[in-house]
């Protein structure tokens, strides 16, 4: 016997030990197969034709993974709000018992005198049998607690549907400046690629002509110098200007290699009412408007909500029931019979520990508050330096743009002579990277002040899209709500 408990006993705890299992490297292949297939959608929209602003927009808010994150998070928090109500609502607890034994659960009586009755024992229980009963019950202490709980639950939701917000915001803006950049891009790689093989051309001439002797030694080899300068970094603009395209993409959930255009809009000067608004003005709006300040307000209520509860769990509790009962015991008179009363607990270990939940509380508070004291300053300096940020570009992208004009003329006159015969291809070379580099400086301030529009609303917390998102929204439909937002803003 002693024997075969002991092996049970073996058996037991040979089947409670856990030993950690990696996974082999075909498992680990197929999760990373399975989440590199799924990050782009199958039913993700085709690109059939050049993409605009207000298009890569809508991509970037209908298939950007960061917000599909986001909006899971949304989800899962309205889930726990919908399940937390449950919590409120009476139990209803269904129970089962069986049990049998070996032999008949006779005894005997005790006498008051102490002595073991001498009469026949007996029994009031069957060798075996099964009771059942479906109680309902309500605890008014639980009541009150998951009522506070589910306050809470429902502050998160709106927790996360403010960090949802900050996304777009950021979203939007990242989109804004790397859209103006890939025009940038599109527009200038065929001149950058024509500029390195004038300056090859110009380059092979140049070696040619010191290889030959001819001419002043010292200024060929400044010339070669000169051009193997134009070389490099005409292939420096090739680097940058190529991964511009690769971040849109990015940025809109698209598949890297994926062969796209943009659309070359015109640059155009953005008109914003709300950067006529005074500092303090935009400051009151960013104050009542960003996600962050949202999200500290809603912590301090889950905070508040966390102390009325504390004070809650200081009561006793009470709970009510009403059942229903059945035995299959046959020596029982009544097999079945229905039940209630009430039963009253009190934890009184709860008071012992409510001064230092109250302190905890306490401390919440105060931390939540000097977070957002340091939060209001943070963002009355962003909204100050996001406003003058702006201007700021807006002035250099004037210059930028004179710039571009008077190097572009330069450069058709530095053409046009070199046609002639009148100067040489090395001017024409030196005045078509000029041109290129005017070029490019204006495109890309003009795509920082693009960004820093975008900033500025952002700032004081006015939402990128003001439309809620279900994810059935088609990239048309949400192009046409972001235009129409954005260019009542002063875009065009």
């Amino acid at each position: 016997m002693k024997l075969g408990m002991m092996s049970m006993l073996m058996i037991t705890v040979a089947g409670c030990t856990v030993t950690p299992t990696p996974f082999t490297k075909a498992e680990l292949a197929t999760f990373a197969a399975d989440k590199s297939q799924r990050a782009i959608a199958a039913t993700q929209e085709p690109v059939t034709q050049s993409i605009d602003l207000y298009e890569a927009m809508a991509r970037a808010l209908k298939y950007n993974l960061d917000h599909k994150l986001e909006l899971a998070e949304v989800s899962l928090r309205y889930a726990e709000v919908k399940d937390g109500e449950f919590d409120m609502l009476p139990d209803l607890v269904g129970r089962v018992n069986w049990a049998d034994r070996s032999n008949d659960p006779f005894s005997n009586s005790l006498q008051e005198d102490g002595t073991v009755s001498a009469g026949q024992a007996s029994t009031s229980e069957d060798i075996g049998s099964y009771d059942a009963d479906l109680e309902l019950s309500w605890d008014i202490l639980d009541f009150g607690l998951s009522y506070y709980r589910a306050q809470q639950t429902a502050d998160k939701f709106l927790i996360a549907e403010e960090q949802r917000r900050s996304t777009i915001n950021r979203v939007i803006e990242d989109v804004r400046t790397s859209y103006w950049r890939a025009v940038a891009a599109q527009r200038l790689l065929v001149q950058v690629d024509r500029l390195e093989k004038s300056a090859n051309r110009a380059l092979s001439s140049a070696t040619q002509q010191l290889n030959r002797g001819e001419g002043d030694r010292l200024e060929a080899l400044r010339y070669q110098r000169e051009m193997l300068e134009t070389i490099r970094r005409a292939q420096e603009l090739r680097r940058d200007l190529s991964v511009a395209k690769n971040q849109l993409a990015a940025l809109m959930n698209l598949p890297q290699g994926q062969t796209f255009s943009v659309v070359l809009p015109d640059h155009h000067h953005l008109k914003t009412p709300i950067t006529a608004l005074s500092s303090e003005k935009m400051t009151e709006m960013a104050l009542r408007n960003r996600p962050e300040m949202r999200e500290i307000a809603y912590r301090l209520r889950i905070n508040e909500s966390e102390e009325d509860s504390s004070l809650l769990s200081l009561l006793p509790s009470m709970r009510g029931y009403l059942g229903v009962n059945y035995d299959s015991n046959d020596l029982l008179v009544n097999n079945d019979w229905t039940q209630w009363g009430a039963r009253v607990s009190w934890d009184l270990m709860n008071i012992a520990r409510y001064p230092l939940r109250k302190k905890v509380v306490a401390g919440q508070e105060a931390l939540l508050d000097a977070r957002a004291l340091a939060l209001t300053q943070a963002i009355a300096t962003q909204v100050y330096v996001s406003n003058k940020r702006f201007h700021s570009l807006q002035k250099e992208a004037k210059v930028a743009k004179r710039l571009h004009e008077v190097s572009d003329r330069i450069y058709r006159q530095a053409r046009s002579e070199f046609n002639s015969g009148v100067s040489s291809e090395r001017e024409l070379v030196r005045e078509n990277l000029n041109a290129i580099l005017a070029s490019l400086r204006y495109d890309a301030t003009y795509a920082q002040m693009q960004g820093a529009f975008a900033n500025v609303y952002a700032a004081v917390g006015l939402d990128a899209f003001d439309g809620r998102l279900t994810g059935n929204e088609s990239v048309e439909d949400l192009a046409a709500s972001l235009r129409k937002l954005w260019r009542s803003r002063g875009d065009k």
